[in-house]
């Protein structure tokens, strides 16, 4: 690459930018150095999460020339928006196809990225979208295969949760089932999903009526006898889900074990998870052969 230093070209950058905007190729090398050469000392302070979600998803090839959130360059060819993309970019060591936006005005810096942040359940467009994309995001978080915890999971991106539902189409089956047993015994309907569409895949067509049982005791508790796993599992969450450290890797194994539980034909006389207990798997299912 020719070393260009002119007016639109901060001391010390040797990668210069096109004089239209468009899609260029550009190289991990290219994102560094204009990360390092060209951001504007009033941009805002980086934030390593934010590169880190961007930077598994190019690395995961989510990332492509469609993606129209390119890097905005003002007059004088300081970052306007795109130092978290470039960070990411430049970690990542790919090459991607990007639009670039020279020659912006600068005045546009305060408007840019102030929008309201767009979520998985906004892309997916479908009732009951919220549940069916935290149920997504545990499923991404649950693949990686760390029985401890799920610690990836506030880590998980927009298109890592949108492609995981894609992936499994279960998660929508049981959903507004999941939702009225949320609404009625306080179980939250993400976990619920996510554990709902491991059974399913789990026991193919044999399972749609054992689930439907389920759903049916959990949620109105009827005629439940005193050691059902689905009566402790509504007494377990009748004042609310766990809270504090380790709640969410607790309230989606207390769902898995009183599952299990229930399709073994067990009774139980207390329902509980400690924080030394690997995370339960789901009867009939293991996310390391990605198959029932």
């Amino acid at each position: 690459m020719e070393i260009v230093r002119d007016e639109l070209t901060p001391a010390g950058s040797r990668f210069r930018l096109p004089s239209e905007p468009g899609i260029v190729t550009v190289t991990p090398e290219m994102a560094s150095d204009w990360l390092s050469y060209r951001n504007h000392p009033k941009n805002r302070p980086l934030s390593k999460a934010v590169s880190f979600k961007y930077q598994k998803d190019m690395e995961a090839g989510r990332w492509t020339e469609e993606t129209p959130e390119g890097y905005i360059f003002d007059t004088d060819g300081w970052i306007i928006s795109g130092q978290h993309r470039m960070k990411a970019q430049a970690n990542s060591n790919v090459t991607l196809r990007m639009w670039v936006f020279p020659g912006e005005p600068r005045e546009i810096f305060e408007v840019v990225d102030q929008g309201y942040k767009r979520t998985a359940a906004h892309l997916l467009r479908v009732p009951n979208a919220t549940s069916i994309a935290n149920g997504g995001r545990h499923l991404a978080a649950l693949a990686d295969g760390d029985r401890w915890g799920m610690p990836r999971f506030s880590k998980i991106t927009t298109p890592e949760i949108v492609e995981t539902v894609h992936a499994w189409p279960e998660l929508t089956w049981h959903v507004t089932a999941a939702h009225a047993t949320s609404v009625q015994a306080g179980i939250p309907a993400g976990a619920h999903c996510a554990m709902l569409a491991q059974a399913a895949r789990a026991g193919g067509e044999r399972s749609t009526d054992l689930i439907q049982m389920w759903l049916d005791g959990v949620r109105t508790g009827a005629d439940l006898a005193a050691r059902d796993p689905r009566l402790h599992l509504r007494r377990r969450f009748h004042s609310g889900p766990p809270t504090g450290k380790g709640a969410r890797d607790l309230t989606y194994a207390l769902i898995v074990k009183a599952w299990n539980a229930y399709v073994a034909g067990e009774t139980i006389t207390v329902l509980r998870h400690m924080s030394t207990e690997v995370l339960p798997r789901v009867t009939g299912f293991d996310f390391e052969r990605k198959s029932a």
